[in-house]
């Protein structure tokens, strides 16, 4: 699968404590999943500040499967892998699977990105009910 080309997404290297609220929450639960020896119980505690806890179960099952490297929880910018993470989110939430999976290549092999997928539109349809969108990545 070819990732060369894409659009660099906005929010690499952004200020982490800048972000949407939505990506806020996303990016802390995925930090707090990473620093954490108790992965699974320390992502649905920061996602119970939106009423969102059942989705730690998604977000741990796509950040096993992507094996994307985290930053620590108090980096003061969005990295790499993160930013690509939060794109894949972003874009299954809105309709594009194809560009999801495109980012998830970014940060996983191919067949961890397959993998990955299902965990990806669980994750961005539970934020969707839960009323938390994120904004689309490569539109202003």
């Amino acid at each position: 699968m070819a990732t060369r080309g894409l659009p660099r997404w906005p929010l690499l290297n952004a200020e982490a404590a800048a972000l949407p609220p939505a990506e806020s929450l996303v990016l802390d639960a995925m930090r707090g999943w990473a620093a954490s020896s108790e992965p699974l119980p320390s992502a649905a505690l920061i996602l119970a500040a939106e009423g969102a806890e059942a989705l730690a179960v998604p977000l741990d099952a796509l950040l096993r499967a992507a094996g994307a490297a985290m930053a620590c929880p108090l980096c003061p910018r969005v990295t790499r892998d993160e930013a690509a993470l939060l794109a894949a989110v972003a874009l299954a939430q809105h309709g594009e699977r194809s560009c999801a999976l495109a980012m998830l290549g970014q940060v996983a092999a191919p067949i961890a990105a397959y993998r990955a997928m299902g965990a990806v539109l669980g994750l961005a349809g539970g934020l969707a009910r839960a009323g938390l969108a994120l904004a689309h990545p490569f539109r202003a």
